[in-house]
């Protein structure tokens, strides 16, 4: 059975940190990912009613972001089987309760120490995620990112090429 997984990110390569310690520490089984960053709307009209997830994505993800998704979809080809992003639009209980039920998360990831980047309509899924209380909350897995693993790691390159993985690219 495919388990999906909610990873927190900022939409940054470093971020995708969490979904590979989260990877190489789980049992060999089939996941679907979903990188999920907080994005708050605002109350303007024109803003809900313009909203839709691919402009915000195409703005938010990175040529390098990208290819680094694939490289992680590569990698794990055997227990990866989708990987894509999606926001979180709202910080109220009740939301939260209803995108987590209706989406079927499985399990939730969230790194023990990390540092997320903000932009002006950006929000941090972890520090929520640590302050809701909800009664039917999915499995909550915290993941050691370690002090020596938050330096210098948020390029492409230092990122992944330096684990001297090899990669094929399908």
């Amino acid at each position: 059975m495919i388990q999906r997984v909610l990873i927190p990110t900022d939409f940054t390569v470093n971020s995708l940190r969490i979904a590979l310690e989260y990877l190489e520490s789980s049992k060999n089984e089939q996941v679907e990912l979903v990188l999920t960053g907080g994005y708050n709307l605002g109350e303007s009209i024109s803003m809900l009613l313009g909203f839709t997830l691919d402009d915000h994505l195409a703005e938010l993800q990175d040529e390098d972001f990208l290819k680094a998704c694939e490289m992680i979809k590569s990698r794990f080809k055997n227990k990866v089987v989708e990987m894509y992003a999606d926001f979180m639009i709202s910080k109220n209980k009740r939301y939260v309760s209803n995108y987590l039920k209706g989406r079927q998360f499985a399990r939730i990831v969230l790194p023990d120490a990390f540092e997320f980047k903000h932009t002006k309509n950006s929000f941090d899924i972890v520090d929520m995620f640590n302050n809701v209380q909800l009664s039917d909350m999915p499995e909550v897995i915290t993941v050691s990112m370690g002090e020596g693993k938050l330096k210098g790691q948020d390029t492409l390159d230092g990122f992944f090429f330096r684990k001297k993985w090899r990669l094929s690219y399908e």
